[in-house]
């Protein structure tokens, strides 16, 4: 069945600049009219951010990254007329790609290949956390604290990508992931004990 748009992977700065000036409740109500300029302008609005998301949830896989975000701005497209506009576009979008990704993983059935970040230092899960690389860490550190985060469930890695990579508030959390704020914050505190448990057990192995 033909697609109703066409996904153009078109990166221009001025019109990037341009788009994101725009008001949110406009463009969906463009997407909504079928306005075929508003796909170009959301694309080239939020292509470069979700893409960066889920990249890093695929094992920093391009061609897999690649097809869910088409697969992401496809299902938005589709559903723009459901969109109420009580989240931020980017929001939405990311709820939506999440999806994709648990789809992905989901049919692949393997979830162990779901990579977050660059690297992740056991001493920065703290009360409050921080998941930010360490260019002076060695690398073979990076590796191994990036299996014990890979063994994580994923909805563990993906709270965390979203509060610690994202920078998200957990609100916003929320609303991606279908949670209440309190199961956001529950799930925060599961998946960071979790992390520091399997993080204390490598180290004294």
């Amino acid at each position: 069945m033909a697609q109703p748009y066409k996904i153009m992977a078109v990166y221009n700065t001025q019109m990037v600049d341009s788009i994101l000036k725009t008001n949110d409740a406009q463009l969906v109500k463009d997407l909504r009219r079928r306005d075929p300029s508003a796909v170009t302008e959301l694309y080239n609005a939020y292509a470069d951010r979700i893409y960066a998301l889920v990249f890093n949830q695929v094992d920093r896989n391009h061609e897999v990254a690649q097809d869910i975000v088409q697969e992401t701005f496809v299902a938005a497209l589709k559903s723009a007329a459901n969109f109420r506009g009580q989240s931020k576009v980017y929001t939405w979008l990311c709820s939506i790609a999440n999806k994709k990704v648990s789809d992905f993983y989901r049919r692949q059935k393997r979830q162990a290949k779901y990579q977050t970040i660059t690297a992740l230092e056991p001493d920065q899960i703290g009360d409050v956390g921080a998941l930010v690389p360490d260019p002076a860490a060695a690398e073979e550190k990076h590796e191994a604290t990036r299996q014990v985060l890979f063994s994580l469930p994923l909805h563990y890695r993906q709270v965390l990508i979203l509060k610690y990579v994202e920078e998200m508030p957990v609100l916003e959390i929320s609303q991606i992931m279908g949670r209440s704020p309190k199961s956001i914050e529950g799930l925060l505190t599961r998946a960071r004990n979790e992390l520091r448990a399997k993080l204390a057990t490598q180290s004294e192995g």
